[in-house]
Protein backbone atom coordinates (compact mmCIF):
# COMPACT_ATOMS: atom_id res chain seq x y z
CA UNK A 1 0.00 0.00 0.00
CA UNK A 2 1.40 3.40 -0.99
CA UNK A 3 1.94 5.85 1.89
CA UNK A 4 0.58 9.41 1.52
CA UNK A 5 3.05 12.23 2.38
CA UNK A 6 1.74 14.35 5.26
CA UNK A 7 3.21 17.92 5.30
CA UNK A 8 1.89 18.53 8.81
CA UNK A 9 4.25 15.93 10.24
CA UNK A 10 7.20 17.77 8.68
CA UNK A 11 6.06 21.09 10.22
CA UNK A 12 5.68 19.43 13.63
CA UNK A 13 9.24 18.08 13.43
CA UNK A 14 10.55 21.55 12.55
CA UNK A 15 8.89 23.09 15.63
CA UNK A 16 10.31 20.33 17.83
CA UNK A 17 13.82 21.03 16.55
CA UNK A 18 13.42 24.77 17.12
CA UNK A 19 12.23 24.30 20.70
CA UNK A 20 15.12 21.93 21.42
CA UNK A 21 17.69 24.48 20.16
CA UNK A 22 16.13 27.49 21.89
CA UNK A 23 18.14 29.00 24.78
CA UNK A 24 16.99 28.08 28.25
CA UNK A 25 16.60 30.70 30.97
CA UNK A 26 15.92 34.42 31.00
CA UNK A 27 18.23 37.34 30.29
CA UNK A 28 20.04 38.59 33.41
CA UNK A 29 19.34 42.20 34.31
CA UNK A 30 22.21 44.40 35.48
CA UNK A 31 20.74 45.14 38.91
CA UNK A 32 20.11 41.41 39.50
CA UNK A 33 23.66 40.39 38.66
CA UNK A 34 25.54 39.31 41.83
CA UNK A 35 28.76 40.87 40.49
CA UNK A 36 27.05 44.27 40.32
CA UNK A 37 26.02 44.03 43.97
CA UNK A 38 29.52 42.93 44.94
CA UNK A 39 30.97 45.93 43.08
CA UNK A 40 28.71 48.32 44.98
CA UNK A 41 29.61 46.64 48.28
CA UNK A 42 33.34 46.93 47.53
CA UNK A 43 32.94 50.63 46.76
CA UNK A 44 31.28 51.22 50.12
CA UNK A 45 34.29 49.85 51.99
CA UNK A 46 36.90 51.52 49.78
CA UNK A 47 38.00 48.41 47.83
CA UNK A 48 37.90 50.21 44.51
CA UNK A 49 40.20 47.82 42.61
CA UNK A 50 38.00 44.84 43.49
CA UNK A 51 34.93 46.89 42.60
CA UNK A 52 36.39 47.67 39.17
CA UNK A 53 36.90 43.96 38.43
CA UNK A 54 33.29 43.21 39.36
CA UNK A 55 31.84 46.02 37.22
CA UNK A 56 33.99 44.97 34.26
CA UNK A 57 32.72 41.41 34.60
CA UNK A 58 29.13 42.70 34.44
CA UNK A 59 29.83 44.66 31.24
CA UNK A 60 31.20 41.50 29.61
CA UNK A 61 28.11 39.41 30.42
CA UNK A 62 25.19 41.85 30.42
CA UNK A 63 24.28 43.79 27.28
CA UNK A 64 22.30 46.53 29.03
CA UNK A 65 24.64 47.56 31.87
CA UNK A 66 24.86 51.39 31.87
CA UNK A 67 25.60 51.76 35.59
CA UNK A 68 28.44 49.24 35.43
CA UNK A 69 29.92 51.03 32.41
CA UNK A 70 29.74 54.35 34.29
CA UNK A 71 31.41 52.99 37.43
CA UNK A 72 34.06 51.12 35.40
CA UNK A 73 34.90 54.25 33.40
CA UNK A 74 35.14 56.41 36.51
CA UNK A 75 37.44 53.94 38.26
CA UNK A 76 39.64 53.51 35.18
CA UNK A 77 40.08 57.27 35.17
CA UNK A 78 40.81 57.74 38.89
CA UNK A 79 42.65 54.62 40.08
CA UNK A 80 46.38 55.30 39.75
CA UNK A 81 47.35 51.61 39.54
CA UNK A 82 44.66 50.82 36.92
CA UNK A 83 44.48 54.13 35.10
CA UNK A 84 43.43 53.68 31.46
CA UNK A 85 41.79 56.79 29.93
CA UNK A 86 41.25 55.06 26.57
CA UNK A 87 39.23 52.25 28.18
CA UNK A 88 37.45 54.82 30.37
CA UNK A 89 36.25 56.70 27.27
CA UNK A 90 34.89 53.44 25.84
CA UNK A 91 32.81 52.75 28.96
CA UNK A 92 31.62 56.37 29.17
CA UNK A 93 30.46 56.25 25.55
CA UNK A 94 28.68 52.95 26.17
CA UNK A 95 26.82 54.61 29.06
CA UNK A 96 25.76 57.55 26.84
CA UNK A 97 24.65 55.11 24.14
CA UNK A 98 22.51 53.14 26.58
CA UNK A 99 21.15 56.14 28.52
CA UNK A 100 21.58 59.32 26.42
CA UNK A 101 19.04 61.30 28.47
CA UNK A 102 20.21 60.25 31.93
CA UNK A 103 20.80 62.83 34.66
CA UNK A 104 24.49 61.90 34.72
CA UNK A 105 24.97 62.44 30.95
CA UNK A 106 26.43 66.01 31.18
CA UNK A 107 28.87 64.83 33.86
CA UNK A 108 29.89 61.83 31.71
CA UNK A 109 30.52 64.08 28.71
CA UNK A 110 32.84 66.20 30.86
CA UNK A 111 34.62 63.05 32.07
CA UNK A 112 35.25 62.11 28.43
CA UNK A 113 36.94 65.50 27.90
CA UNK A 114 39.07 64.88 31.00
CA UNK A 115 40.09 61.45 29.72
CA UNK A 116 40.99 62.91 26.30
CA UNK A 117 43.27 65.43 28.01
CA UNK A 118 44.99 62.61 29.89
CA UNK A 119 45.64 60.81 26.59
CA UNK A 120 47.07 63.95 24.97
CA UNK A 121 49.37 64.65 27.93
CA UNK A 122 50.89 61.15 27.61
CA UNK A 123 51.75 61.51 23.92
CA UNK A 124 55.53 61.49 23.25
CA UNK A 125 57.09 64.90 22.77
CA UNK A 126 54.00 66.68 24.15
CA UNK A 127 53.00 68.06 20.72
CA UNK A 128 49.69 69.40 22.00
CA UNK A 129 50.85 71.69 24.80
CA UNK A 130 49.43 74.78 23.11
CA UNK A 131 46.13 73.02 22.49
CA UNK A 132 45.81 72.00 26.14
CA UNK A 133 46.75 75.48 27.26
CA UNK A 134 44.07 76.99 25.03
CA UNK A 135 41.45 74.63 26.53
CA UNK A 136 42.50 75.58 30.06
CA UNK A 137 42.35 79.28 29.16
CA UNK A 138 38.91 78.84 27.64
CA UNK A 139 37.65 77.18 30.82
CA UNK A 140 39.21 79.93 32.94
CA UNK A 141 37.66 82.67 30.78
CA UNK A 142 34.25 81.05 31.08
CA UNK A 143 34.61 80.89 34.88
CA UNK A 144 35.64 84.57 35.05
CA UNK A 145 32.74 85.55 32.79
CA UNK A 146 30.27 83.88 35.15
CA UNK A 147 31.85 85.56 38.18
CA UNK A 148 31.68 89.01 36.52
CA UNK A 149 28.03 88.47 35.56
CA UNK A 150 27.25 87.41 39.13
CA UNK A 151 29.03 90.47 40.54
CA UNK A 152 27.17 92.84 38.19
CA UNK A 153 23.89 91.27 39.20
CA UNK A 154 24.72 91.79 42.89
CA UNK A 155 25.59 95.46 42.22
CA UNK A 156 22.37 95.98 40.29
CA UNK A 157 24.30 96.94 37.15
CA UNK A 158 23.06 96.01 33.67
CA UNK A 159 24.77 93.03 32.08
CA UNK A 160 24.85 94.58 28.59
CA UNK A 161 26.73 97.85 27.89
CA UNK A 162 24.51 100.93 27.80
CA UNK A 163 24.72 103.03 24.61
CA UNK A 164 25.22 106.70 25.62
CA UNK A 165 22.72 109.31 24.44
CA UNK A 166 23.73 111.78 21.71
CA UNK A 167 22.92 114.70 24.05
CA UNK A 168 25.09 114.54 27.15
CA UNK A 169 23.29 115.16 30.45
CA UNK A 170 24.18 118.28 32.44
CA UNK A 171 27.16 117.85 34.72
CA UNK A 172 26.26 117.93 38.41
CA UNK A 173 29.14 118.24 40.82
CA UNK A 174 28.32 116.33 43.94
CA UNK A 175 30.35 114.66 46.62
CA UNK A 176 29.17 111.14 47.20
CA UNK A 177 30.37 108.44 49.47
CA UNK A 178 31.68 105.27 47.83
CA UNK A 179 29.10 102.58 47.76
CA UNK A 180 29.92 99.63 49.93
CA UNK A 181 28.76 96.23 48.84
CA UNK A 182 28.29 93.79 51.66
CA UNK A 183 28.29 90.24 50.45
CA UNK A 184 26.37 87.86 52.62
CA UNK A 185 28.52 84.86 53.53
CA UNK A 186 27.39 81.62 52.01
CA UNK A 187 27.04 78.82 54.50
CA UNK A 188 28.68 75.67 53.11
CA UNK A 189 26.54 72.59 52.68
CA UNK A 190 27.24 70.04 55.34
CA UNK A 191 26.25 66.45 56.09
CA UNK A 192 26.12 64.67 59.45
CA UNK A 193 27.37 61.08 59.24
CA UNK A 194 24.81 58.45 60.22
CA UNK A 195 25.22 54.81 61.17
CA UNK A 196 26.11 52.67 58.16
CA UNK A 197 27.25 55.67 56.05
CA UNK A 198 30.28 55.62 53.75
CA UNK A 199 31.66 58.20 51.34
CA UNK A 200 30.21 56.12 48.51
CA UNK A 201 26.74 56.05 50.11
CA UNK A 202 26.87 59.78 50.96
CA UNK A 203 27.86 60.65 47.37
CA UNK A 204 24.95 58.64 45.97
CA UNK A 205 22.52 60.07 48.54
CA UNK A 206 23.49 63.74 48.08
CA UNK A 207 24.57 63.93 44.43
CA UNK A 208 22.76 60.98 42.89
CA UNK A 209 25.89 59.02 41.89
CA UNK A 210 29.23 57.87 43.32
CA UNK A 211 31.51 60.17 41.29
CA UNK A 212 31.98 62.67 44.17
CA UNK A 213 33.72 60.32 46.62
CA UNK A 214 37.18 61.81 46.02
CA UNK A 215 35.82 65.39 46.11
CA UNK A 216 34.15 64.82 49.51
CA UNK A 217 37.32 63.22 50.86
CA UNK A 218 39.51 66.11 49.60
CA UNK A 219 37.19 68.69 51.18
CA UNK A 220 37.50 66.98 54.59
CA UNK A 221 41.15 65.88 54.69
CA UNK A 222 41.65 67.87 57.90
CA UNK A 223 39.23 65.57 59.74
CA UNK A 224 39.43 62.32 57.74
CA UNK A 225 42.52 60.12 58.02
CA UNK A 226 41.26 57.94 55.16
CA UNK A 227 38.15 57.34 53.09
CA UNK A 228 37.00 54.72 55.57
CA UNK A 229 37.52 56.69 58.82
CA UNK A 230 33.96 58.08 59.13
CA UNK A 231 32.46 58.43 62.59
CA UNK A 232 28.79 58.61 63.46
CA UNK A 233 27.83 62.21 64.22
CA UNK A 234 30.80 63.64 62.31
CA UNK A 235 30.04 66.73 60.20
CA UNK A 236 31.36 66.71 56.63
CA UNK A 237 31.69 69.65 54.25
CA UNK A 238 30.08 68.87 50.88
CA UNK A 239 31.67 70.48 47.81
CA UNK A 240 29.42 71.80 45.04
CA UNK A 241 28.43 69.32 42.34
CA UNK A 242 30.61 69.48 39.23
Amino acid sequence: MKKIFNPWSLIACWFLLQSACAPVGSIIEELDDPAFERGRSYLKVGRETDALDEFLSVTRRVTQAPKSHLEAGRLLLTLSERKDPVAAIYHFRRFLLLQPNARESPMVEQLIVTAEREIIRKLPGEPYDNYLESIDLKDENERLRREIADLLARLGSPLAPVVPSTIPPPTVHTISQPRQVVEEPRSPQVYVVKKGDSLYAISEKVYGDSSHVNAIYSANRDTLKSKNSLKVGQTLRLPPAH
